[in-house]
């Protein structure tokens, strides 16, 4: 059967996936418009489409000189993921070193930290240092328990279920974390990321291999549709697309399987040599199963080829099953033979130590205590409270603000409208005033001296004559 990793071990294409994007330094590079940082993203992008694409654009980006950290962070893992879905791991394996001097710059944020470690943990694994990358995985852990990141302790127990199906050949305990993973991520109210991809992908290519068929084919659907949401996944669509063929080969529809398997096989080959193996592996089981024995042999050679020169073990364990079943079939012993003392050296070399071992049951220890799905919900419902607290509070003060500013407003305005009146009818009286005095200086003089000292107007024209106001 074909592997299950999609992010630390070396068998899918999708384990790339779970590296999100975060925030890039700008700058520009030699000759370009596109600022470095876009163009970091955008190889990203290419990496699930058009790894070829993508190598390029990352060794150009490596070349510029002075590169911002953590750009080079995100051209270096681009380049290692492009060299991995494009069968080079031998390549790919020189940018632990870089990985790791980057891990010594000053000031890095923790985002760009955790990116690095994922990546080297990633590295570790796949070269067979199993003990060093717990070890940083086991970290990773603790960082995001202590600092209550949800999505981290998803990523943590993720990464416990691929080392129960990789390493340890137990897709039951594998399945185990997946579903508490589910648990956990199903508080995180957001729009689906990578890792939700990869989560639901390796969740029904676990099942897969279980045969639980019709689970398998909900869960890769529900890959599917995320896949499609997200834009740009093309390695990873083509390679569910071929999971979800040998699903209908598994429910009695070879031609059905074979019809689909084809055309994605000729994508595989050019552009994703680890789904180029699952799928070499799911014809030539049709064929085997239809008495086609040369074509099935054929198919198992060229998937061993391609496993052997992308340095795939799993993969690589997995061909010399097949090429050893047909073998079996054929009569042909003294392949058979060759097949399982290859199988069994690859096993010797790829078992896990005490020391990982050990590494491990702490890592899931740690996940039993503290990544419990319902104390996490507990206290994300009560977060989630807090926040719509504070953000009623802050409501009622922005209300008591705008209140007391408007009332300071209408009062000004009040004022305001007051002396204007006041002016206008100081005004409109001197004018009177003087009017008279024009007209009659001689016959009136002083005004205040011609008004009876009892009459009703002596009071209104003294104040007129004072200039203070009418009322």
């Amino acid at each position: 059967m074909p592997p299950f990793s999609t992010w630390l071990l070396p068998s899918l294409p999708c384990r790339l996936l779970v590296l999100l994007a975060v925030a890039l330094a700008a700058g520009r590079a030699t000759g370009a418009d596109t600022p470095l940082a876009e163009q970091a993203t955008r190889c990203h992008m290419l990496a699930r489409s058009s790894p070829h694409d993508a190598l390029a654009l990352a060794d150009r980006l490596l070349a510029v000189p002075a590169l911002p950290p953590e750009v080079e962070i995100r051209a270096i893992t681009c380049r290692s993921t492009a060299l991995t879905l494009l069968g080079r791991n031998q390549d790919s394996g020189q940018m632990a070193a870089r990985l790791h001097v980057l891990l010594q710059t000053p000031g890095l944020p923790l985002e760009n930290y955790d990116q690095i470690q994922r990546r080297t943990a990633w590295l570790l694994l796949r070269d067979g240092l199993t003990e060093e990358g717990l070890q940083i995985l086991e970290a990773m852990q603790e960082r995001s328990i202590a600092g209550g990141n949800v999505s981290g302790q998803v990523l943590a127990l993720g990464h416990i279920a691929l080392i129960h199906a990789e390493q340890l050949g137990d897709p039951e305990g594998a399945l185990h974390y997946q579903r508490r993973a589910f648990a956990l991520s199903g508080h995180l109210q957001r729009p689906p990321l990578l890792q939700d991809l990869t989560l639901n992908y390796n969740h029904g290519y676990v099942l897969l291999q279980l045969r639980r068929h019709d689970e398998a084919d909900k869960a890769l659907g529900r890959a599917e549709d995320i896949a499609r949401r997200l834009s740009g996944q093309d390695v990873l669509l083509h390679r569910i697309r071929s999971d979800r063929a040998e699903i209908l080969r598994a429910r009695g529809q070879p031609e059905a399987a074979r019809a689909r398997l084809l055309p994605i096989l000729h994508w595989q080959k050019h552009n994703s040599p680890m789904g180029q193996i699952s799928t070499l592996q799911y014809l030539a089981r049709i064929a085997l199963e239809q008495g086609a024995l040369e074509e099935a042999r054929n198919l198992a050679e060229e998937m061993l080829a391609v496993s052997e020169a992308g340095k795939f073990p799993v993969n690589t364990l997995d061909s010399l099953d097949l090429l050893a079943e047909v073998s079996l079939v054929q009569g042909d012993m003294v392949q058979v033979r060759s097949c399982l003392q290859r199988v069994r050296q690859l096993e010797r070399d790829r078992r896990m130590g005490s020391k990982g071992l050990a590494r491990l049951a702490r890592l899931q220890a740690r996940a039993e205590q503290a990544l419990d799905p319902v104390r996490i919900n507990v206290l994300q419902e009560a977060s989630r409270d807090r926040v719509l607290r504070n953000a009623a509070l802050a409501a009622g003060m922005l209300l008591l603000l705008l209140n007391g500013g408007l009332y300071l407003r209408l009062h000004r305005q009040l004022r305001q409208l007051r002396r204007l009146h006041a002016a206008d009818a100081a005004g409109e009286a001197s004018t009177r005033g003087q009017a008279t005095r024009t007209v009659t200086p001689d016959l009136l003089g002083d005004a205040s001296q011609h008004i009876p000292t009892n009459s009703p107007d002596r009071a209104t024209a003294m104040r007129n004559a004072e200039g203070l106001p009418l009322y």
